[in-house]
C-alpha cells in the first residue's frame, strides 16, 4: 500500500482507499487535541483551555459536516 497516496485528495475518492485516508485523518486530529490536552492546556490556564477547546470540538464538528455535504470521503 502506497502510505503517501492515502493523505491525498484522490484516496478519499477512491472506494478502497477511502476509509483509510478517513482514518488518517481522525487519528492525526486525536494527536492534535492529545498533544494540546496534555502539554499546552496545564499551561495556560483554564478558562482559555477550555474556550480553545470547545473552538476545536466546534471545527471538529465543521469539518465532519464540510466532508459530508461536499462528499470527500467515499462510501
Amino acid at each position: 500500500m502506497n502510505w503517501l497516496k492515502l493523505i491525498t485528495f484522490g484516496a478519499s475518492k477512491d472506494p478502497e482507499l477511502a476509509p483509510h485516508s478517513y482514518l488518517i485523518y481522525l487519528l492525526l486530529w486525536t494527536f492534535f487535541v492529545g498533544f494540546f490536552v496534555l502539554f499546552i492546556f496545564p499551561a495556560i490556564g483554564n478558562t482559555l483551555g477550555f474556550f480553545i477547546i470547545a473552538v476545536m470540538i466546534l471545527l471538529f464538528v465543521g469539518a465532519v459536516w464540510y466532508f459530508h455535504i461536499s462528499e470527500t470521503f467515499a462510501d
